[in-house]
């Protein structure tokens, strides 16, 4: 059984004791052990029959019977709340059914009387992690591991937990002592390798890629990795390689062909990155930042009227994506919707205020409808932008890393 539904040895109850003097005593005691024996019976008879009740309970778990078990956990814990046995089962069988409040409010009463306990400190913080509470798992797992330092499976959801925080940093910590030198679990080195991409780690992605590379010569998911750390390192050039050959490799691998051109967009080759937009949508059509691309791609080339229902399907699918109304602004400017330009070009500063480019194209809209006043205010804020916000392909491909599924 693994360590999430291990449970505590029930300790022997008193009762049990009591039957071990009851015989060999006097005749002139008889009557008052009578007397005791009637007074104490029911208690007798109710340990018997929770223990029936117990092991009932325990079947129906076993057999997948979760809220049948669950009832009956719940009555046992009524009658023993100071049971850690049956706190704990009715915590997994919570859990079990994804009521995790319920499960964590079961772990935390066991761990009241039994505070070190790792398979209690585990389930709990699992219990968090299944319910998207990264940050609540980290200090039972901390706890947990910090008790048993080799427990490989504490110490994995720990670094996970990290990673669905998005400190990736700590992630990449935890995860490099896990994996150790010999580097054998290539699911949690891809895990790693993500992190330290995410963390801004580029040198030890490279370092990692080797490793990875022996494992899987022919993952095209690697060499898309790698592609994005030689992009956060500037190497355009072996980032468009690296994207290449993940093409070549699995041509319908998803985000593959919208990695490469938006490689060949950010060195202006719009024609490259167009057909590759154009892969990428035969393979996804509801890939929001592909389409979007292209009509960026069809603006640039002044065919506003193939590039409107891109951008606003574009938006349909993921209403954030800000190049859309930075685009569709520009057409609505040049088709002298000038009130429909200003709203969308103020979506897009709201999603990104530091980009210099709907600052600009906002003010044009504004200097176009005769607004002196907006016009310069927009301009005053251009020349206040000092940096650009990092437009990467890291955060252009999907957004953060999901988090890989954890039982």
């Amino acid at each position: 059984m693994s360590v999430w539904n291990q449970t505590e040895n029930a300790s022997r109850s008193d009762h049990c004791r009591f039957t071990d003097t009851l015989f060999g005593r006097s005749r002139e005691t008889a009557s008052l052990f009578k007397l005791l024996l009637f007074i104490l019976l029911p208690g007798m008879v109710f340990a018997y029959q929770s223990g029936e009740v117990l092991k009932h309970a325990q079947e129906l778990e076993t057999h997948g019977h979760y809220q049948e078990a669950a009832n009956l956990y719940e009555d046992l814990a009524r009658e023993s709340p100071d049971s850690v046995e049956i706190l704990n089962h009715l915590g997994v069988v919570k859990a079990r059914l994804g009521k995790y409040g319920e499960a964590i409010a079961a772990y935390r009463r066991a761990l009241k009387i039994e505070p070190d306990s790792v398979p209690l400190l585990a389930n709990l913080g699992l219990a968090h992690f299944k319910s998207g509470d990264f940050a609540g798992a980290v200090p039972p797992l901390a706890h947990a591991l910090q008790l048993e330092p080799q427990n490989s499976q504490v110490h994995t959801l720990l670094a996970m937990s990290y990673y669905g925080e998005a400190d990736y940093t700590r992630a990449s910590r935890e995860l490099a002592k896990l994996i150790g030198p010999e580097r054998s679990n290539a699911m949690l080195e891809y895990v790693l390798a993500e992190s330290y991409l995410w963390s801004g780690q580029y040198d030890k992605v490279l370092r990692t890629f080797e490793s990875m590379l022996r494992h899987a010569p022919d993952s095209a998911a690697t060499h898309m990795l790698m592609g994005q750390a030689y992009d956060g390192l500037d190497r355009h050039a072996q980032a468009i390689e690296e994207f290449r050959r993940a093409a070549d490799l699995d041509p319908m691998q998803p985000n593959v062909h919208f990695g490469l051109g938006y490689l060949y967009w950010k060195q202006r080759k719009f024609d490259e990155a167009g057909q590759e937009f154009r892969a990428e949508l035969r393979n996804d059509p509801a890939h929001a930042q592909a389409k979007a691309y292209l009509g960026d791609v069809l603006v640039r080339h002044k065919d506003y009227k193939a590039a409107v229902p891109l951008l606003l399907g574009a938006l349909k699918i993921n209403p954030k994506v800000r190049i859309a109304y930075l685009n569709l602004g520009i057409i609505y400017t040049a088709q002298k919707r000038y009130g429909d330009a200003v709203s969308t070009l103020k979506h897009a500063i709201q999603l990104d205020s530091a980009q210099a480019d709907a600052h600009l194209r906002l003010s044009m809209a504004y200097q176009a409808m005769g607004d002196a006043r907006e016009a310069e205010a927009q301009r005053k804020e251009l020349e206040r932008l000092q940096q650009k916000t990092r437009d990467d392909l890291l955060r252009k491909i999907s957004g953060p890393p999901p988090l890989p599924p954890v039982e």
